[in-house]
């Protein structure tokens, strides 16, 4: 009875998220339909490869979610939730000033960054704004997510995505404002998330706190914010050689394909999410849990879905997100959509070794990772090639976290 309760929750939940991550994602879809209406091609290609390249910027953010998320799923005692707070109020201050640091350094070289990725200045001023706050919402998306309220969680996606949507579709229809002006709605959308989550994690992060080593514990957690941001990398280093090395236009199409894929990778991260804090748990209390294999199962029929769509419709997520001047992106769609379903796989398999505190395989998938963009730095004559290098090298990382996983669980730990 007690397992099928568990099951019954795991798809309560990864159902609300699924549907909050959709929800989510079509008024994120809606904002490229609007910019695309409004901006001129090399506006919507720098906007573009910027909202892929934010995911660069997120692989620290993503490993402050990890990190919250397994704290509080396992701070279970008045004194661990102590220390949590102390955790929380002291990475608020350091994530200040490591963003107070990057920033200085884009003021020295602001000219040297947007010559070469060809952008005003403007734009870089407020891309560094987001920056800052991509990297304060995990703090409180962790605390939720480890709280196991996906209820907040899904809605603060939602959330997200109507504020950028709202101020970008103002800006662009009412004030004609360029790919500058879209940024001020990428920036609202995280104002309205972040608005959410520090009302939401309240109790959390105003309890007094513990004394806490907090060198001893970065030390300690580092492997984890590292493996954390293994799957974003994989998905975005593509973009910032993309936009180095061809033409506008036809960044645009490459663009226009890897949002589209894009969307499919985020559309099975709802299901990890669901199973990160309970699998955290689970290991904290030495408990039995099928939860990996329900999110491996679901994942793998979502994804594998998307992927034939893709073959077998390529034209139609064009038609519906963009204008008919990327339909010629369907010839990359399917290939794209086919070499990132390993990365889906991946990314269930690297947050279970992670939830876990086993972090014996994130050096060797940095070591892929910097494979990755070795090979892509070298190899990028044509979008063929690129993608096929990104099948590659995606096929590599899930060879290797299906390894660890197995020597893993031949040891009965998984």
């Amino acid at each position: 009875m007690e397992q099928k309760e568990q099951k019954g929750t795991f798809f309560r939940q990864s159902g609300w998220m699924v549907i909050a991550t959709t929800l989510g994602g079509l008024l994120m879809w809606a904002v490229h339909k609007v910019a695309t209406g409004c901006l001129s091609e090399a506006d919507y290609g720098t906007l573009g490869m910027y909202l892929r390249a934010l995911n660069l910027m997120m692989i620290p953010a993503c490993g402050l979610q990890a990190v919250f998320a397994q704290q509080t799923a396992i701070a279970l005692e008045p004194e661990s939730r102590s220390r949590l707070s102390t955790l929380v109020r002291e990475s608020v201050f350091w994530t200040f000033l490591l963003w107070g640091a990057a920033a200085l350094g884009v003021w020295f070289f602001h000219a040297q960054i947007e010559g070469l990725f060809k952008i005003s200045g403007t734009f870089l001023a407020l891309a560094v704004l987001v920056g800052l706050l991509v990297l304060l919402r995990p703090i409180g998306v962790g605390i939720l997510q480890g709280e196991q309220n996906f209820c907040w969680v899904g809605w603060s996606q939602i959330l997200d995505g109507a504020g950028r949507l709202g101020v970008i579709a103002l800006i662009l229809y009412l004030f004609k404002g360029g790919a500058s002006g879209a940024l001020l709605g990428v920036l609202s959308g995280l104002v309205l998330c972040i608005a959410v989550c520090i009302w939401k994690t309240y109790p959390v992060w105003r309890v007094k706190g513990a004394k806490v080593e907090l060198w001893d514990w970065v030390i300690r957690l580092a492997p984890l914010t590292l493996g954390a941001g293994i799957p974003l990398f994989m998905v975005s280093a593509d973009t910032l050689v993309v936009k180095a090395a061809f033409d506008a236009e036809e960044v645009n199409l490459y663009a226009a394909a890897g949002i589209v894929t894009q969307a499919m990778i985020f559309f099975t991260l709802p299901i990890t999410a669901v199973m990160f804090p309970k699998v955290a748990r689970s290991s904290a209390q030495s408990e039995e849990s099928s939860v990996l294999l329900m999110a491996l199962g679901t994942t793998g029929l979502l994804s594998a879905a998307v992927v034939a769509g893709t073959f077998l419709l390529p034209e139609l997520p064009l038609r519906v997100m963009f204008s008919a001047n990327y339909l010629a992106a369907a010839e990359l769609l399917p290939w794209f959509a086919l070499a990132m379903f390993p990365l889906t796989m991946s990314t269930v398999l690297i947050n279970n070794l992670l939830a876990r505190g086993l972090y014996t395989a994130v050096p060797w998938l940095w070591c892929v990772a910097g494979l990755y963009l070795g090979t892509l730095v070298m190899k990028h004559e044509s979008f063929e090639q690129v993608i096929l290098v990104i099948g590659i090298f995606n096929a590599l990382l899930l060879g290797v976290t299906i390894y660890f996983s197995f020597r893993r669980s031949q040891r009965g730990k998984i």
